[in-house]
């Protein structure tokens, strides 16, 4: 099902309840009606993400989250929870005044640590990060990681830590928003970074940066992405933000970057960002957020005029369509069984069952394929619940979920029809409830005689099936215990040791094909993986 706003889900009565208390008449100086809708995002069919109204919000990063100077630094500090004790507002102490006086409740805490990646976070800060009552968290990366490795980055660290990261809070509350923070390009980056200088600098840098967050946003399926970094670049291209503050502002022009480094936010800059964030959550327009006498603007010391275009810019880009992508891959979120099934979270499989639905953050989807398979090879006897497959390659055949093979080595899977761009090939695998779902596999496409079409492939990490962490099973598709098979797998005695389910869902574009007719001969993949457990394997057609 794709997501809803949510301000079309709430009974008419409360949203213009909420709407009168935006607009100031109920103590309050503000009119912040919903955000319009938004176009739709590219050809595969995904909506805006639904509106964040309250609850419990973390944000995740470094000095680019919590200000590296004042007022930012301490603004509003009373009103936050800083986790690590260090006193700070920043950021999310101006955001939250802004859902103050658009009259939302949030809880808003932050962790973060000067200089650090999310990858130390995720080191270093789990006990935090990975708790049950966030209902919202918001993830900012180092500010150079995700560029390019020609530009001194690191993107694979990126990814892996937004992806790690993702799993831990996925794992203690499933339904949480995860959001991540893009980051802005500044004069100081763009010269170290080996960017051109000025302002053709500064929209290289960042597009590497917006490219960065929406690969992982599509990747690792986050929720959404929060355009800081645009609007950043959008106040240089409106000539409201100087480009090159070394040289002096130009009349009439801001900051947006701190005048100790031209790096870090100014205020200018750090409420920007607040807005943007406001806008993206919420999906309230900012364009009539207060900016007088008590506002987090004029606290700030932000004039009128100023804030106004601040909240224009955070507007315009709260309701940018996404940038196109072409790819799809995406875990699989929950499924849906037939047969032996017992009730539960997650449901337990106790015997022969079938497959009858997947769900991605694209929708939900009952019209299945499953493959038939031949040539699987590996070393292991393949694991059943039921009766005892014949052979390795009955044991991975069709929608039936009540067996699998055991590390599959390779196998051939034909799917037994024609590809489209809206074809979405799935792999749903079995993993010991003692490990994390998701085994390092490679997929190519064949033909009906097996052999390779192209040179068409497809990396598959962990982290790119369902967010299951070791020892926990609350966010897997099904859970079951074998009978039969290799001993680890099945327990002593046999069917003592519970296995869970996970899955993935990619696209032909995820192979690197962009052109469908120039594999017009794929009837198959090829699946190859030294510890992959492939339960069912298949196919279904996005609309």
């Amino acid at each position: 099902m794709h997501p809803v706003r949510i301000h079309a889900l709430l009974p008419e009565v409360h949203v213009r309840l909420l709407g009168l208390m935006a607009c100031g008449l109920f103590a309050f100086n503000a009119s912040c009606a919903p955000l319009p809708e938004e176009p739709a995002q590219d050809d595969l069919g995904r909506t805006a993400a639904a509106a964040v109204t309250g609850g419990n919000i973390l944000f995740v990063g470094n000095s680019f989250t919590h200000g590296n100077e004042e007022p930012t630094y301490s603004y509003n500090k009373a009103s936050v929870t800083d986790t690590n004790g260090s006193g700070i507002g920043g950021i999310p102490g101006i955001f939250k005044k802004l859902t103050v006086q658009a009259g939302l409740a949030f809880n808003v805490s932050l962790e973060t640590a000067s200089g650090q990646t999310l990858a130390w976070h995720y080191t270093n800060r789990p006990a935090i990060i990975g708790q049950a009552t966030w209902n919202t968290v918001v993830l900012q990366e180092q500010s150079t990681t995700p560029l390019p490795t020609a530009r001194g980055g690191s993107p694979t660290s990126f990814t892996t830590a937004a992806r790690d990261l993702r799993a831990l809070v996925l794992s203690k509350n499933p339904a949480a928003n995860l959001f991540l923070y893009e980051t802005w390009a500044s004069p100081a980056s763009v010269s170290t970074q080996g960017y051109p200088a000025g302002t053709p600098g500064l929209q290289a840098m960042q597009t590497d940066l917006r490219d960065a967050y929406f690969t992982a946003f599509r990747e690792l399926g986050f929720t959404g992405v929060v355009r800081v970094g645009d609007g950043f670049l959008r106040a240089v291209d409106q000539g409201l933000a100087d480009p090159n503050p070394a040289d002096g502002i130009s009349a009439g022009m801001f900051n947006l970057w701190s005048s100790q480094d031209s790096r870090h936010s100014s205020r200018y800059g750090s409420y920007l960002s607040a807005a943007v964030l406001f806008a993206k959550l919420t999906q309230l327009d900012p364009r009539s957020l207060a900016t007088g006498t008590g506002s987090a603007a004029a606290d700030l010391g932000i004039s009128a005029t100023d804030a106004g275009n601040l909240h224009r810019i955070a507007f315009e880009i709260a309701t940018l369509a996404d940038p196109a992508g072409a790819r799809t891959l995406l875990p699989v979120t929950r499924a849906a069984f037939t047969g032996a099934v017992t009730a539960g979270t997650p449901v337990s499989i106790t015997g022969s069952a079938q497959l009858a639905s997947l769900t991605t953050t694209e929708g939900t989807f009952s019209s299945l394929v499953g493959a038939t398979v031949n040539g699987i090879t590996g070393t292991n006897t393949p694991s059943s619940l039921g009766p005892v497959p014949a052979n390795a390659n009955a044991a991975a055949t069709g929608l039936g979920a009540h067996d699998g093979a055991n590390n599959v080595g390779a196998g051939n899977f034909q799917l037994g029809t024609a590809f489209t761009a809206k074809t979405r090939f799935f792999i749903v695998e079995t993993t010991l409830a003692s490990a994390a779902v998701g085994d390092p596999t490679t997929v190519t496409l064949i033909n009906a005689s097996n052999q390779r079409v192209g040179t068409y492939s497809l990396s598959l990490a962990e982290g790119d099936f369902t967010a299951t962490a070791a020892g926990n099973t609350s966010a897997s598709l099904a859970t079951l215990n074998y009978t039969g098979g290799v001993a680890s797998v099945t327990g002593t005695p046999a069917g003592s040791a519970k296995s869970k389910l996970g899955g993935v869902s990619f696209s032909l574009a995820d192979l690197g094909v962009t052109d469908v007719t120039s594999v017009s001969g794929a009837t198959g993949l090829r699946i190859s993986s030294s510890t992959l457990d492939p339960n069912v394997v298949g196919l279904y057609t996005v609309p």
